[in-house]
């Protein structure tokens, strides 16, 4: 009977132990989510952060909010951010105020450019975030925009991320982005041209 007891106890203990670290391992990583992105991709974007972590010493942050109220998005990230010691990386998106913003700590500064990252025409999450689809949006920006910006990081110090999601992703936002932007185009085309036509009829 005691050794069933001490069975249980140590499969309690163990359990507790298996919990405790996959919190720890999520709020290492997960600094806010809202549920709004999937389990999927916090999946995928833990996996790739721990690995980044392994390898560099760099911790990759995401916190996607529903809203941060009148606050304004860097004093947000400057408060979310005080308490973190280390190298780091925060991706943000507040959804209602549509704003999306990557900080890093100043000793990695210059480690990658967030402008090109946030870029309609380079980065990988605004194409995203533009498009009409509704299901899943914010995970796949989300997961597009981290995995850039830890393959950026990791081309940058030239290691190399096992977890990494790869080209695929990259070519679909590509077509993504063609998709948006020329539509956008042919639109302004069309308008144009309308608009050059009616002005000629006037004459």
């Amino acid at each position: 009977m005691s050794r069933i007891f001490r069975l249980r106890q140590l499969f309690f203990a163990v359990l507790t132990i298996l919990l405790f670290s996959n919190v720890y391992a999520k709020d290492n990583l997960i600094l806010c989510n809202n549920s709004i992105v999937n389990s999927r991709a916090i999946g995928e974007i833990e996996k790739i952060g721990t690995e980044l972590k392994e390898k560099s010493g760099i911790s990759a942050y995401i916190c996607i909010k529903k809203s941060i109220g009148h606050e304004k998005i860097k004093i947000f990230e400057k408060n979310l951010t005080k308490n973190i010691k280390g190298s780091y990386i925060l991706l943000t998106l507040a959804l209602k105020q549509q704003k999306v913003d990557i900080t890093t700590s100043q000793d990695i500064k210059n480690l990658i450019d967030i402008d090109a990252i946030l870029s309609p025409f380079t980065g990988t999450i605004i194409p995203i975030l533009t498009s009409r689809k509704t299901k899943d949006k914010y995970s796949a920006a989300v997961l597009n925009g981290y995995a850039d910006i830890t393959d950026r990081v990791a081309s940058k110090l030239k290691i190399k991320l096992k977890s990494g999601i790869g080209d695929t992703n990259r070519i679909l936002v590509d077509i993504l982005r063609i998709i948006i932007y020329g539509s956008f185009l042919y639109f302004i085309i069309v308008y144009s041209v309308k608009k050059y036509r009616y002005r000629k009829k006037r004459k």
